[in-house]
């Protein structure tokens, strides 16, 4: 047998002829022939780092990535995401609630965001090609216990502030950064008041450092407050203890009287006033007095003693007692708890 061998240039040659043939009978018109369209049905869904889990902290983001034939029609290249659990960032609606779609780029890829839901447990992904129906793909991920101080925590809240009714105590959040510039924190408080609003909830804005701050001013009672902050439906708290404010001093007076007849008939009123650089001392503390003679030996006795009132005042009734001792005595008056103290002399007489 003989092998008949076509070159290139005879492949050629004839398939010139096969053509002019075809138009010689006139089957053949230019306009007939068209490339096939190339639409292959492949897609893969996945996610970027192969993560296939997120914290549960309404924050968290991950990024899926659908790969759809590059080779494919620019008609049949729109994917469609959707998701059972958290939220997609991206693309544009579908059309369906929860979706959206994505134009797959040159290289056939699209990309949308999920950001977590806030509760734990497992979400399914999917993604389909809009132009060609059943062609879909899922993914499942799984939301897991997150620590919520990835999303807020306090990095300022002072354990205790004096219960003066003015003092100031800083409360300061950070918040994730991947929540965006301007998102808001609401602050509350169970106890003490909020400035400037003088009230017992504000909002504040994140900085550019991703925090942000509170002032709280005490409240005039001992006790306990708690502050909250929440962003992104995510709330932390602390506590602060409003404890007793002592005076920075105290100011004793005697109405002008400068002597007590020694016995039970001569009383000298004694007035304090206790006083604070910032606010005022706590209403209810109690007020100490005390007599001492020239030997500071204890003197007299007192009754009817107050506590320290709203006006930052307490008072006594000195009286000199039975005794034998002539001569000047100290009166000297204290806080509770304090280090300071005020005095006024008098003399006892006959």
């Amino acid at each position: 047998m003989r092998r008949i061998t076509i070159v290139p240039s005879l492949l050629a040659v004839l398939s010139a002829l096969t053509i002019l043939a075809l138009a010689s009978n006139g089957c053949y018109k230019q306009s007939d022939f068209e490339p096939p369209a190339i639409v292959e049905e492949s897609l893969v869904l996945g996610t970027v780092g192969g993560v296939t889990s997120l914290p549960a902290d309404g924050v968290s983001r991950l990024r899926l990535v659908a790969q759809v034939d590059p080779r494919a029609d620019l008609g049949k290249r729109t994917v469609i995401f959707s998701t059972s659990g958290g939220t997609l960032v991206g693309g544009n609606p579908s059309g369906q609630a929860g979706e959206r779609e994505v134009a797959a780029d040159g290289t056939g890829q699209a990309t949308i965001e999920l950001v977590s839901a806030q509760q734990v447990g497992p979400a399914v992904v999917g993604a389909r090609v809009k132009e060609v129906p059943g062609l879909s793909r899922t993914l499942a991920i799984g939301f897991t216990a997150a620590d919520v101080n990835g999303v807020i925590r306090f990095v300022a809240s002072p354990p205790s502030a004096p219960a003066d009714g003015a003092t100031k105590s800083v409360f300061t959040v950070e918040v994730s950064s991947a929540l965006p510039l301007g998102t808001q924190v609401a602050f509350a408080t169970s106890g003490g008041l909020f400035a400037p609003e003088n009230a017992a909830a504000a909002t504040r804005s994140i900085d550019g450092s991703f925090r942000a701050t509170v002032e709280l001013v005490s409240p005039g009672a001992i006790g306990t407050g708690i502050v909250t902050a929440t962003a992104n439906q995510v709330t932390r708290q602390a506590q602060i203890s409003f404890v007793r404010a002592l005076p920075n001093r105290i100011l004793v007076s005697t109405g002008g009287k400068v002597t007590a007849q020694a016995g039970l008939t001569d009383p000298v009123t004694v007035t304090a006033s206790f006083q604070r650089d910032i606010g005022n001392v706590t209403p209810g503390t109690s007020a100490v007095f005390t007599a001492t003679d020239s030997s500071g030996r204890e003197i007299g006795l007192f009754r009817d003693a107050s506590t320290v009132n709203a006006s930052g005042t307490a008072a006594a009734t000195f009286l000199a007692g039975t005794t034998t001792y002539r001569g000047p005595v100290t009166i000297t008056v204290s806080a509770q708890g304090g280090t300071v103290f005020g005095t006024a002399t008098i003399e006892i007489v006959d």
